[in-house]
Parts: structure tokens; sequence; C-alpha cells
């Protein structure tokens, strides 16, 4: 039963992080002519949203993760021992 639990929550991470990363690789970028000298512009700010976007989506991918190991380690732990 808590297999199951940590295994659906392992699913839709996984699939929020999909989306989230989705949404990230549409982010635009505009050309980098419109930056200044101090590196502030456009371009920077775009690089600076798909960074922070790609930031969360590989935080819910590794917490997808961690949900799929606990999924199955405590699947592998109740056979081991016998457990139902």
């Amino acid at each position: 039963m808590v297999g199951n639990i940590f295994g659906t929550l392992s699913f839709m991470a996984a699939a929020l992080s999909a989306h989230l990363w989705f949404r990230a690789s549409k982010i635009p970028t505009p050309p980098h002519t419109g930056d200044n000298y101090a590196g502030e512009g456009p371009f920077s700010e775009e690089l600076r949203q798909q960074s922070s976007a790609n930031a969360k989506a590989a935080f819910v991918a590794a917490v997808a993760a961690l949900f799929g190991a606990l999924a199955m380690g405590i699947k592998v732990t109740a056979a081991y021992f016998g457990w139902p």
C-alpha cells in the first residue's frame, strides 16, 4: 500500500517535471546584441528565467526519483521479509 502511494507520487512528480521542462524550453531567447557591457539586458534576463525554470524542473525530477526509489525499496524490503 505505501509502495503504491510512493509510486503514484513519483509518477505525478515526473509528469510535473516534464511539464515544467517543456515550459522552460518555450522561453524565447532574444539576440545577445541587446545587452550592455555590464551584462545587463534582455538576453541576460531571459537566460536567468530559463535557468530558474530549469532548476525548478530538475528539483521536481529529483523528488520523482526519490519517490520512485522509496517505492521500489519498500516493495523489495517487503518481499525480502515476506510482508504482505
